[in-house]
């Protein structure tokens, strides 16, 4: 044993392991029954998803408890399974009978008005939870909170296989770690939520993640949050965002939603309000035979489910065979033939959705769905995708779409079903089921006993129907028509950065959880955003990366942006699947997306490469880890970033945005073997072009004397537990006359 893997092995004994392999056995998706059990709706509307004003203090415990999940008959007739989920409860007190659904709260608040929630952590110890989907997935070789040793990450250091036996082998078994992020918040960075603000279940009161901030002291096991919802209504959402576990704290029932609505906002006569919103939150799951979540990981079940021995928990995605809406598997929803506005929150780890209506019975297309706002507010006009003329709604991970459908017209007694054709990974990978994971949600058509509805709400198939009056109109970054940047602005800095997946072969090893000698299939090892680790450590030559001590631990940073500045992003995807890329703090406008010739820049890329010893890697080849080939600032004189320009590889014209995708974005579908463009303005959105840079800012400290940050990720789950996420800074606003952190409107200590 080499001395690192004894160092790993002590403290990894340090931090609790457990008995290792799941004793669960999984059941097929379509042995569980379809359109049985009622759509939850929110509370606001008489259904069973929490409903809470955020204009008053409120409490969030994260809780363990049992759900109605699975529909009455799955195992026996007319019972309905109990299986143990993880959900933010209202209050201080967990729930011991069994809840309706897991999914929620939905909080909404009026911009302006800020929402102070207490985030507390109930989920007890991972060698106890029921949820065994948490118990037997935790990987202590990712780079993780590893809570107990103060997140030395020993076992992911030593890298290589574990020894069977070892503790780096085995699952974590200590007080869960949590941290709630506010996904689309404009707030200030130490209210992110980031993934090293984690806190523990039990209170211990020195073991935290480095950058961990609260309001107001308080018990160890909670967090205090002020948000300011400061920016345009928008449809966010809160998850947990723990690293190395969000993909499990997730899984296991961890996400709600969260309305800012603005009364100044002037809307269409008739335009359904928040408290009309049918919400369709979009997760797929597996469940074993006794109606618990199964989380396919380690090698149980008679199948290998890791790809690679050096992490034995870990998978590259994670793609179930059933699919939930709103914490029900495959529920109906009881619709009038009306107008319905939905909210389409894609909480999968990794599935991306193609979706379109379509009558059950003769399979004719149903009616079109009409976009009217996407995750950082309403569109300008709404966007219609009709079936009928191939048009779908791509949902990638951690996007939010809002539609209308109007059923009008629609015979009672007619049901549609919401289908998904997307392959999974997208867009190469396995064809969508028809029979399961094609299948979403039923829509049973049927008139109440008064009679059926005179539907009197907008229409936004009216010739000309437009959302935002003309005075509050989407600040154009970008032409959306011409995929072009808006005649008015200039990009400050461009940067051109890469999405790497480090893939081994197939191998055949001494599988660390079981000790049997067992063929692995080989694949991704890591998945990296400009060939850069989470902590940026790397033997490059250059001096490029910025050293910054946050809490006692040094990350290196590359994208350090300038509060005031806008910016165009080019991410040019090097892996076979499509990534849903997502910015912490800023949201974007999408600019076009480009094809280029894969085969002839990889090869430009890997002959930039200088030799690395420490890495073992040879000059001219690709050195997963390393960083960008280039010096990040001055390798490409076009573009911050550190890689060959891709410009002379580039094939055919850029594509303009999809019409969905028109307005303010934080997450967005980047295809392989394309660069995919956004124009990123580091200041609030709403603020007008033209705005003097001085005055392009935030009313908060976005840099917090680099004390906190934030960062930007795949939001493929399990590809961000597993190295696809980098922290950025927000530098202040340099320019002259641009407010002082304690000039501001909210200074921190005060307003949060």
């Amino acid at each position: 044993m080499q001395p690192l893997r004894r160092i790993a092995a002590a403290l990894c004994v340090a931090a609790g392991a457990q008995a290792a392999q799941s004793p669960q056995t999984p059941i097929e998706g379509s042995a569980i029954p379809q359109f049985i059990e009622p759509l939850p709706t929110l509370g606001v509307a008489g259904g069973s998803i929490n409903t809470l004003f955020g204009n008053q203090p409120l409490t969030l415990t994260m809780c363990e408890f049992r759900a109605h999940v699975l529909p009455a008959g799955t195992f026996a007739p007319g019972q309905k399974p109990e299986t143990w989920v993880w959900g933010y409860v209202p209050g201080t007190t967990c729930p011991s009978t069994v809840q309706d659904t897991y999914v929620g709260p939905v909080i909404v608040n009026s911009r302006g008005s800020p929402t102070e929630i207490t985030f507390i952590n109930q989920l007890g110890s991972a060698a106890t939870t029921n949820v065994l989907a948490y118990k037997y997935s935790t990987d202590q070789t990712l780079d993780w909170a590893d809570p107990l040793n103060g997140g030395a990450n020993a076992c992911n250091k030593a890298g290589g296989i574990p020894a069977f036996g070892s503790p780096c082998a085995q699952n974590y078994a200590g007080p869960v770690p949590v941290v709630p992020h506010l996904h689309g918040g404009e707030v200030p960075p130490m209210l992110d939520g980031g993934p090293d603000a984690w806190f523990l279940s039990d209170a211990l009161g020195t073991r935290f993640g480095h950058d961990y901030y609260t309001r107001r002291p308080g018990p160890a096991n909670q967090t205090i949050y002020a948000y300011p919802n400061l920016q345009q209504a928008a449809p966010i959402w809160f998850h947990d965002h723990t690293d190395g576990t969000t993909r499990l704290n997730v899984f296991a029932g961890l996400a709600g939603a969260y309305y800012i609505v603005d009364p100044a906002q002037k809307l269409p006569a008739g335009f359904p309000g928040v408290a009309e919103v049918v919400p369709i939150v979009l997760q797929d799951r597996m469940f074993d035979t006794n109606g618990q979540l199964y989380f396919p990981s380690d090698s149980s079940g008679a199948s290998v489910n890791s790809t690679n021995p050096q992490h034995p928990y870990w998978v590259p995605e994670f793609v179930g065979d059933t699919i939930v809406v709103n914490g029900k598997a495959w529920p109906f929803f009881a619709a009038q033939p009306k107008r319905y506005r939905f909210l389409l929150l894609n909480g999968s780890n990794s599935r991306a959705y193609e979706l379109f209506l379509a009558n059950q019975v003769t399979g004719a297309f149903g009616p079109p769905m009409w976009v009217i706002g996407n995750d950082s507010g309403y569109l300008d006009a709404p966007a219609k995708l009709d079936p009928a003329a191939g048009q779908k709604l791509l949902i990638m991970p951690g996007e939010r779409y809002e539609v209308i459908v109007d059923f009008a017209g629609v015979a009672p007694g007619t049901t549609f079903i919401l289908k998904n054709t997307a392959k999974a990974p997208f867009p190469t990978g396995a064809p969508a089921k028809g029979s399961t994971v094609g299948r979403i949600l039923q829509f049973r058509i049927a008139c109440p006993p008064a009679g059926c509805p005179v539907d009197s709400s907008w229409n936004p198939a009216t010739p000309g129907a437009t959302i935002r009056q003309s005075n509050q109109l989407i600040q154009r970054l970008v032409n959306p028509a011409t995929g072009t940047l808006a005649a008015e602005v200039t990009a400050d800095k461009t940067r051109q950065l890469t999405l790497n997946e480090v893939e081994l072969p197939a191998s055949v090893a001494t599988d660390p959880v079981t000790g049997v000698t067992t063929e692995y299939p080989g694949g991704p090892v890591d998945i990296l955003l400009n060939n850069t680790k989470m902590s940026g450590e790397s033997p490059r030559p250059y001096r490029d990366f910025v050293p910054i001590d946050v809490g006692g631990k040094v990350t290196f940073y590359s994208e350090l942006p300038q509060e005031g500045d806008t910016e165009v992003w080019e991410i040019v995807n090097l892996t076979p699947d499509a990534h849903p890329i997502h910015t912490h703090l800023a949201s974007f406008q999408v600019l076009n997306r480009q094809a280029f010739d894969l085969k002839q820049y990889n090869a430009a890329y890997a002959a930039a490469f200088p030799a690395a010893p420490a890495l073992g890697c040879a000059a001219g080849s690709y050195c997963a880890d390393f960083g960008p080939p280039l010096d990040y600032n001055t390798g490409n004189p076009r573009a911050l970033g550190g890689n060959p320009d891709v410009t002379p590889f580039l094939k055919g014209k850029p594509l303009a945005p999809r019409a969905q995708e028109t307005g303010w974005k934080d997450t967005l579908m980047v295809p392989p073997g394309a660069v995919t463009r956004f124009v990123v303005r580091w200041a609030p959105s709403d603020l007008p072009i033209g705005t003097p840079k001085n005055q392009l800012v935030y009313a908060f400290d976005p840099s917090d004397n680099l004390e906190h940050g934030y960062v930007w990720h795949c939001h493929m789950i399990d590809h961000e537990d597993n190295e696809m996420m980098r922290p950025d800074v927000i530098q202040l606003n340099p320019a002259p006359g641009a407010p002082a952190p304690a000039a501001r409107p909210l200074v921190k200590g005060v307003a949060y």
